[in-house]
């Protein structure tokens, strides 16, 4: 029985050592992801400052000239209404990748919590194996062994979300 339920703790400890990398390396993943997402939105901030910076400059521009608008400034200002357009459309493909990104890290944060789930059952498994042994109790190492089908199952559906 000993052996038995020791042979239990070594394959419950196996499955709990995957389960606890895949977590980790979940939770990386989620915090790069994360800050990367966190990055973008700045960077869509700026790109909306710059736009609207743009987009005022040709407005004063016009508006300071008023009729006697030389060539030169009929130029910049159609070149900063441009640049404002530019600042606009380059906005929409940021916003994309931030929210490409932000999804990506739910997604990782999710199968990080399912590893944590897994984890917990996993190391129940462990506690009961190892008191069942002290104990010599067949009935604690049958629930030890229940918890850990529960936490294997729960470690396998991390891998297919």
């Amino acid at each position: 029985f000993e052996k038995r339920a020791a042979l239990t703790i070594s394959i419950v400890a196996i499955c709990l050592t995957f389960i606890g990398n895949l977590g980790d390396n979940a939770k990386t993943e989620a915090i790069i992801r994360t800050n990367q997402s966190s990055d973008q939105w700045g960077y869509f901030q700026a790109k909306g400052i710059k736009g609207q910076m743009a987009a005022m400059q040709a407005s004063l521009l016009s508006s300071l000239s008023g009729a006697n608008q030389t060539e030169e400034i009929r130029t910049d200002v159609a070149r900063l209404r441009k640049e404002a357009e530019r600042y606009e459309q380059e906005k929409g493909d940021i916003k994309k990748e931030a929210e490409r990104l932000h999804h990506e890290a739910q997604h990782d944060s999710s199968i990080n919590d399912r590893c944590d789930q897994s984890s917990l059952f996993l190391q129940l498994s462990v506690v009961f194996c190892s008191v069942s042994i002290l104990s010599r109790s067949h009935k604690l190492w049958y629930v030890g062994i229940l918890l850990g089908a529960v936490g294997a199952v729960i470690g396998v559906t991390a891998f297919m979300l």
